[in-house]
């Protein structure tokens, strides 16, 4: 593989803006109006989109029989998981990309940038638009009609949270290689820098990885069945004051061996749900029946350990891996500032320095 990829723009690939036609022949000599170029960094615009696009589409494999408004989707349930949280405040804590995030500058090299944790109201956690009203209905009608309790023999469940938790960072994924499309078209420039490349190389290899994924859940829903998902439930006898869901690729198991979880250039990660009910809480972990062997010890030991480790990895390991973790306002309350501090930190941290830092008073 040439090194040079990952860091530059070949005139052969088809151009980054998304235009069908090949980079040569597209953005590479486009001149950049300088009223029109920002003075901000490439990945801050980025953000910047991020939080002002509302990009409005149905996942649904039959979008022929889409019907009513796209609406505000809950990945966690309002009506249920949401609601526990939320309490009578009616708002939780959550990190909030659609807000404007820090940017703290650093004595050495590019300034670091903070995503905030955020007070959000009930109706705003958690959603994005990404189903009309008739699918989000129909799909998700097993865990969400009449908000019922989770049934872990329930196989339709089990399926349907590993499918929710997938979509919606499916759909992230796809607005985020759609907005940087967007970007490169009105400041090629700026975005074919060695860092922006790196970051539309990723976002190349995930949609790779998340396309097969995608293409399962859509036969099994097209076909009303709900095969070739392997999952792993476990139950904590407790309320916990958190709720995430995640489509994750961690890189220890409980015992802090490595999870070899990337396979000829492919990595295969799990869909996660945690999340309250009235009087005890789920963990639940799935991944395709053909990646079971990637992720069988760890479904082994979280079957056997104890409550107390299980509660200890999940708690450091979600908000490492997932920027979706929804804290109860009584959570968040309860720490100190130096506390609320370094979870932001921790849950900012990316690449090998998420290793580095360990909040061991963070605990559920």
């Amino acid at each position: 593989m040439n090194p040079l990829k990952h860091i530059r723009i070949f005139g052969s690939e088809f151009c980054p803006c998304g235009s069908g036609i090949k980079y040569q022949d597209c953005c590479k000599n486009k001149v950049v109006v300088p009223s029109q170029s920002s003075r901000k960094p490439a990945e801050v615009q980025i953000m910047e989109m991020m939080r002002k696009s509302i990009k409005r589409c149905c996942m649904h494999p039959d979008q022929s029989r889409c019907k009513g408004k796209i609406k505000e989707a809950h990945a966690l349930q309002n009506n249920k998981i949401i609601s526990l949280l939320a309490g009578s405040e009616r708002h939780v804590y959550m990190m909030n990309a659609k807000k404007k995030p820090l940017l703290i500058p650093m004595e050495k090299g590019e300034p670091t940038i903070i995503v905030q944790m955020s007070k959000t109201s009930a109706n705003d956690a958690t959603t994005e638009t990404c189903f009309c009203d008739l699918h989000d209905n129909i799909v998700f009608a097993a865990i969400e009609k009449g908000a019922p309790d989770f049934d872990e023999l329930n196989e339709e469940m089990k399926f349907i949270y590993a499918y929710k938790a997938f979509i919606f960072e499916y759909y992230k994924q796809r607005t985020a290689i759609d907005i940087y499309k967007e970007c490169f078209k009105k400041n090629p420039v700026a975005f074919r820098a060695p860092m922006m490349v790196g970051m539309y190389r990723m976002l190349q290899l995930k949609m790779r990885e998340f396309d097969p994924i995608k293409s399962h859940f859509d036969k099994e829903i097209m076909a009303g069945t709900h095969n070739g998902v392997a999952t792993c439930v476990i139950n904590i006898p407790e309320q916990i004051k958190f709720a995430d869901y995640a489509y994750i690729a961690p890189d220890y198991d409980l015992n802090g061996k490595k999870i070899r979880h990337t396979v000829k250039g492919i990595m295969h990660r799990l869909a996660i749900t945690v999340f309250p009910e009235s009087t005890q809480s789920y963990i639940i972990l799935s991944c395709l029946q053909t990646e079971r062997p990637i992720y069988q010890r760890l479904f082994d030991q979280l079957n056997a350990a104890s409550i107390d480790k299980i509660k200890f990895y999940i708690s450091m390991v979600l908000p490492l891996y997932s920027e979706n973790m929804v804290l109860s306002s009584k959570l968040w309350d309860s720490w100190s500032e130096e506390v609320k501090m370094a979870y932001t930190f921790y849950a900012n941290l990316t690449g090998r320095d998420a290793f580095v830092v360990s909040v061991k008073q963070i605990v559920t």
